[in-house]
């Protein structure tokens, strides 16, 4: 996140520094044909979920001698993460009821189902986590045999004494580099080693920087994380998590135009066997060093401000990997819901660090929220073209990071009776056998797709003008509306990032429908206007989109 942003949370009196798809509205009149619309009846505040595959794929909207105002959000429900992901053409379309023209009259065709394919930092974690699942899936993990026999017992880690670790050599982390690595700080939680061959210059770390950081985790980090995730292991019974400050983690990334390593854990190294595995509980971050070709400097205020969010955030992946894998012996969590618990593990940091453990930024909000409410704006800004459950092959870094956020958070406002940090349902989560969106179920006791339509309204229905903030239709721990508009334009290019389209009847448009995503339109309905009847079908206008992808309507009256 850009270091030069400075970011006003709406509700907090403090200063933060922050860290498409388809085609539009067809230019004439549409008259939807469609022999039995369902009606849809709804006072003020009302919403309504419909399967559009199962139920009814058309609707009607009525008119009336009052003015009235609907939020209609044509989403994917799917919630199973497929290699390529989950996702349909479709074609929305919208005109005075009871009418008889074509509804694709004119139309372009739907844009490519997914975007770009995994890159940089992104790809790196993304293949972590996918070697990770492989390592869960394999038999002698899930028995146990793994291990080789018990590892043997480390003793606590001195200050002064040297070590050794295997750190990843490329992106892939197909091959490993052995580095060598002193003790310069050991707490009551974590051990923070720095590689002896870190480059030493005026913007090396410090002893007091060492020091700040290892007491952070102690103190905050650690307690936070472990309190709303559950225990990490303890393999070597040192009863440390070790931390290596290590140029090399800087060499993983060769060119950072689509974004930089910061840190990383890998589920590796707490499998004894496996070649590569440092056999105890580790993180990896970068150091401070000099500019490349292609790379700037990481100064020592740049390392300051980047850990502390990036341990927190790759805790959560060390306790996950341990209570599914080692203790259930379950799978690896599904990606996209992993990296959501890890960015909400950031939002407990500023929730729960006080501003004085963070001198290096603005704020604990800039510390640990600014990138995830950047992300936040990444997504919410054009959500069709988004998947909330991700593809296992390709990737967004901003976006699709943020949308899961933004699930998770939502979740926690609402299935937990521990509302501001969601304990009850990140650790219903966490310690699960279960994955995806099942697991979201189970621990909602609602079903993905009815959680999904719910979500996508509460994603423009937050905080909106006029607008009763009631049940699950809004966000209860933020007011991104307020947020966004109080750094707009500065930091921001809209006041607040969903602008659904807005017709007053007449619509057309086709696009992609991804796992966890839609389409919003706004309708505006004048006094004794006529009703409305709207439309989802595939892209060629002849029936529902495909059943796989879950289509359905998500409809309230916000007047």
């Amino acid at each position: 996140m850009p270091a030069s942003r400075t970011m006003w949370p709406s509700t907090l009196t403090l200063l933060a520094l922050a860290a498409c798809g388809g085609s539009g509205t067809g230019p004439g009149p549409v008259t939807v044909t469609c022999t039995t619309p369902t009606p849809v009846v709804l006072e003020p505040g009302a919403q309504v979920l419909i399967d559009a595959a199962r139920t009814s794929n058309c609707l009607s909207l009525p008119g009336g001698g009052e003015a009235r105002e609907y939020l209609v959000v044509a989403y994917s429900g799917a919630g199973t993460e497929t290699t390529s992901g989950i996702s349909t053409s479709y074609a929305l379309a919208s005109g005075a009821t009871g009418g008889g023209s074509a509804l694709l009259d004119g139309l372009p065709a739907p844009v490519a189902s997914f975007g770009r394919s995994a890159e940089g930092a992104d790809a790196f974690h993304r293949n972590l986590r996918r070697a990770e699942a492989r390592i869960a899936a394999d038999p002698a993990t899930r028995l146990g045999n793994s291990w080789g026999g018990s590892p043997p017992m480390a003793s606590i880690p001195i200050v002064g004494q040297r070590d050794s670790f295997y750190v990843c050599r490329t992106s892939s982390c197909a091959a490993f580099d052995r580095v060598g690595a002193t003790v310069r700080f050991v707490g009551r939680q974590g051990a923070i080693y720095t590689d002896d061959a870190n480059p030493v210059t005026a913007e090396s770390l410090t002893e007091s920087d060492i020091t700040q950081l290892g007491t952070l985790f102690d103190d905050y980090l650690f307690p936070i994380d472990t309190t709303a995730f559950g225990r990490e292991s303890d393999i070597d019974g040192d009863q440390r998590v070790a931390i290596l400050i290590s140029a090399a983690v800087n060499d993983l990334t060769s060119d950072c135009a689509n974004g930089r390593i910061i840190g990383y854990f890998y589920g590796a190294d707490l499998i004894a066997s496996l070649a590569g595995s440092n056999r105890r509980e580790v993180f990896y971050a970068f150091a401070p060093k000099a500019a490349t070709t292609s790379c700037p400097a990481v100064t020592r205020s740049i390392a300051l401000r980047a850990l502390p969010p990036v341990l927190i955030h790759e805790l959560q992946h060390m306790i996950s990997f341990n209570q599914r894998v080692l203790v259930r012996g379950a799978g690896q969590e599904d990606l996209w819901l992993n990296e959501g618990l890890s960015h909400f593990a950031e939002e407990l940091g500023y929730r729960g660090v006080p501003d004085a453990r963070c001198p290096n930024s603005a704020s604990c909000f800039a510390q640990f929220s600014s990138g995830d409410i950047d992300n936040a704006y990444s997504y919410l800004s054009d959500p069709e073209a988004t998947a909330l459950v991700t593809p296992g092959n390709n990737s967004g870094p901003l976006a699709y990071r943020g949308a899961s956020w933004l699930f998770v958070r939502w979740l926690a406002d609402h299935f937990s009776s521990d509302t501001l940090l969601g304990t009850q349902v990140t650790r219903g989560l966490v310690q699960s056998t279960r994955d995806g969106a099942t697991n979201v179920s189970a621990v909602a006791g609602v079903d993905f797709p009815t959680l999904v339509g719910e979500w996508q309204l509460a994603n423009y229905l937050e905080n909106l003008p006029g607008f009763a903030q009631v049940g699950r239709l809004r966000y209860r721990t933020w007011n991104f509306r307020s947020l966004y508009q109080a750094n707009f334009p500065t930091l921001f290019a809209k006041p607040y990032p969903l602008t659904p389209d807005s017709t007053a009847g007449s619509y057309s448009r086709t696009g992609t429908l991804r796992g966890g995503s839609g389409r919003h339109v706004r309708y505006r309905l004048a006094a004794g206007a006529a009703g409305v009847t709207v439309q989802l079908t595939g892209s060629n206008g002849n029936g529902a989109p495909s059943s796989t992808a879950e289509p359905r309507f998500a409809v309230v009256r916000i007047r």
